[in-house]
């Protein structure tokens, strides 16, 4: 994802907003479809979750990814990990629950103009 950025993205285009990352991700992510079902901003547990892959067959595992934009690249690791922290204290997995998703792969993304830092959490099973 970060070469794409770097290849294709404009300082402008990523100046701190959180929507042009989401956006961004959201139109990558497209190409799963029709094996998963692509959800937006979606409210599961507590809050709303980023993206939320959803897979369309049984024992295939889904998806959840929290975005957020770090300060400064020095702050990317830890911005990763607050929003993979968030996934957990919101709840993000309930609905994966209750659609009967088994195995659910987690991801706090943090950005920081052209880069990213990607923190992957344990398998919910």
């Amino acid at each position: 994802m970060e070469e794409y950025l770097k290849q294709i993205a404009s300082f402008h285009d990523t100046a701190e907003k959180e929507s042009f990352y989401h956006g961004f991700v959201l139109g990558i992510m497209a190409w799963l479809m029709p094996k998963y079902r692509v959800v937006s901003n979606r409210e599961s547990g507590y809050g709303r979750f980023d993206l939320g892959i959803f897979p369309r067959e049984a024992g295939i595992p889904g998806i959840v990814m929290e975005f957020k934009v770090a300060d400064s690249e020095e702050a990317l690791a830890e911005t990763a990990k607050q929003a993979l922290a968030q996934i957990e204290e919101k709840d993000y997995l309930a609905e994966f629950r209750v659609q009967g998703v088994e195995d659910v792969w987690r991801y706090g993304v943090a950005f920081c103009g052209k880069k990213i830092r990607l923190l992957a959490g344990e398998v919910y099973r």
